[in-house]
């Protein structure tokens, strides 16, 4: 089939747009398993095969994605990133990015706060993970995957407007940060299945009210391997890919969500390409979802 990048879905005209995409082609804050730099190549060209239709037959074309391209790697490329994804949200259209590791986040979550922070709004971090990422310092480096969170709350996010939902692994440093930090809400992938993802929604949904701005971080590897065996730290145990689709549609329909990642799709890690496709297939439920909200 001829290459046609999300077909039926793409606008090349920047002010017809209503979606932006950004893509990030980066992984070198991995602490094993690489590969997630090929993610966006990888993506751009199974969407190629995808109708712009939703799993229920839904028309997606009210869509109108303008995409970036990659933003290459380059000297001082964190710094990069935070002034690219500074001026996407400044757009006044949906900004949506797909790493890359899980340490891209750092400067994109930077620049939402700065965003939020000139908006009035109460900037918060939702992420989807099955592992918290908020080491101090992992694997020689303080950008590390794993240091996400801590990052983004050291550039001034309170823990108690930082929700991970998914986890399943921890470091020791991660377990005494959150001894010493109950007011950061941790729903762990146990937790998940005690609860229903329903009621895990439920109680985000009463947490932020419409004077918070949220950044939701997906990480593939929320998703228990057996769903997305291609990412570089999987971790058994986790909830099925229906139940996480669960969770981001029923945070998409009930919270004020203003930007949206996704990251540690490794290519190279996976069998048939399956755990690309479950990134693109969640994508296109979550433009039901924004179609639907926004009455579009």
């Amino acid at each position: 089939m001829k290459q046609d990048y999300f077909r039926g879905l793409l606008t090349k005209t920047l002010s017809e747009s209503n979606v932006t995409l950004t893509t990030i082609p980066y992984d070198e804050g991995c602490s094993c398993g690489g590969g997630a730099a090929m993610a966006p190549s990888v993506i751009r060209e199974l969407s190629s095969y995808l109708p712009p239709l939703s799993m229920d037959g839904d028309l997606l074309t009210k869509i109108k994605l303008f995409d970036f391209g990659d933003l290459e790697k380059c000297e001082n490329y964190f710094t990069l990133l935070k002034e690219e994804a500074y001026k996407r949200l400044n757009l006044n259209k949906f900004p949506i990015f797909i790493g890359g590791d899980h340490s891209v986040s750092i400067p994109l979550e930077a620049a939402f706060y700065d965003w939020c922070v000139e908006n009035n709004k109460i900037p918060a971090i939702i992420h989807l993970d099955a592992h918290p990422d908020i080491c101090d310092f992992y694997d020689g480096s303080i950008y590390s995957h794993a240091c996400t969170n801590k990052r983004s709350i050291d550039y001034g996010y309170k823990p108690e407007d930082v929700v991970l939902v998914g986890i399943r692994g921890f470091e020791e440093q991660e377990v005494e940060y959150f001894s010493k930090h109950p007011e950061l809400k941790v729903y762990t992938a146990n937790l998940c299945y005690e609860m229903g993802m329903a009621e895990v929604i439920r109680q985000i949904k009463e947490k932020f009210d419409d004077r918070y701005a949220i950044y939701l971080s997906y990480d593939i590897d929320i998703n228990d391997p057996s769903y997305a065996p291609g990412t570089g730290t999987p971790e058994a145990f986790g909830p099925s890919s229906r139940m996480v689709l669960e969770l981001i549609l029923g945070l998409f329909e009930n919270l004020n969500i203003k930007a949206f990642d996704i990251v540690e799709v490794s290519p190279k890690l996976d069998s048939n390409d399956i755990t690309s496709w479950l990134a693109l297939k969640t994508l296109y439920e979550v433009f039901k979802v924004m179609i639907k909200k926004e009455k579009m």
